[in-house]
């Protein structure tokens, strides 16, 4: 039973995972592609909320005509108007739910290729180290979901040198002191 056990256990540590971790976020923002990505996404949701404005300023004139009418005394007219009013904010909110989601769907067109140049990168350097499974080390927010992990388990740095990008301040770093 004894011997039975020393093997399994062996067996356990020799099918242990290898796990590393690396800031996926961080390693955007240093891409040279996200620059002309935020100015791409900047122009885009521009137009998008110009669209979106001019519906609203459409929206206020006929909340300006409405408060007049009604002070006239024209009160089926004012009614008139804010059934008008009522219809146009609703066209409002879905057109800006609209323009929200067509920026969603801009951004993620835009960042799909450098995405998968990351992806490519973080596979070669994770295959090289030996590495079984690499997680993002933070979530969406840029709160930390590693909350411990080994020293030299961060391939964050070797991913952005896998994809051919000098930090600055890297040469002061890795020079002897």
């Amino acid at each position: 039973l004894l011997a039975l056990t020393v093997v399994f256990m062996g067996t356990t540590v020799a099918n242990a995972q290898k796990m590393a971790h690396a800031d996926v976020n961080a390693i955007l923002s240093v891409m040279p592609e996200n620059k002309k990505i935020n100015e791409d996404l900047q122009i885009y949701a521009t137009g998008l909320s110009k669209r979106v404005q001019d519906m609203k300023a459409q929206l206020d004139g006929a909340v300006e005509q409405f408060n007049k009418v009604l002070a006239a005394g024209d009160t089926a007219k004012a009614v008139e108007i804010q059934q008008q009013g009522l219809e146009m904010d609703k066209k409002l909110q879905e057109a800006s739910a609209q323009a929200d989601q067509q920026l969603q769907q801009k951004r993620v067109e835009l960042l799909q290729p450098v995405l998968t140049r990351i992806r490519e990168a973080m596979q070669k350097v994770a295959a090289d180290k030996g590495y079984d499974y690499v997680l993002n080390s933070v979530d969406g927010a840029g709160t930390s979901v590693v909350l411990w992990a080994p020293e030299g388990s961060d391939i964050t740095r070797a991913v952005v040198a896998e994809l051919g990008i000098e930090l600055e301040g890297a040469a002061q770093e890795s020079a002897p002191a």
